[in-house]
């Protein structure tokens, strides 16, 4: 279930997204860059380039206070996503999306359904191979 959630909602951000891009082709350089901009400047680092496991903490932090239904106040390095955060099923899609989309990584599925805490979030970044 939670597969099939995160794959709708994959295709919805994608869907936004390209309309987004087209209108803000049209709008030229004026068009801001949005909270994400500092991903995509992270995203021109060398991919050669090991991410420090402190770094990767931060980050993984910083992603889920900015998470709209996510109390920034109880984002923590060990917090648990269904007990100390609320999250539900698509909630939890919706994190692991936004920590997809900050260090330039695709997490599988089965590897996402496994992830149920800030810390197991941290180490797979941190090990992952591709993270930017």
């Amino acid at each position: 279930m939670q597969a099939a959630a995160r794959t709708a909602i994959r295709h919805l951000r994608r869907s936004i997204t390209a309309v987004e891009g087209r209108s803000s082709a049209s709008a030229g350089i004026a068009c801001g860059g949005g909270p994400r901009v500092l991903s995509s400047l992270s995203a021109l680092r060398s991919p050669s380039a090991v991410l420090d496991k402190q770094e990767v903490s931060d980050r993984v932090i910083d992603v889920l206070k900015s998470v709209p239904f996510v109390d920034p106040y109880k984002v923590s390095p060990n917090a648990d996503f269904k007990n100390d955060l609320k999250l539900d099923m698509l909630d939890n899609v919706e994190v692991i999306m936004a920590v997809e989309e900050e260090f330039a990584v695709d997490i599988p599925n089965s590897e996402a359904d496994k992830i149920s805490n800030t810390a197991h979030l941290i180490e797979y970044i941190a090990a992952h191979p591709q993270a930017k």
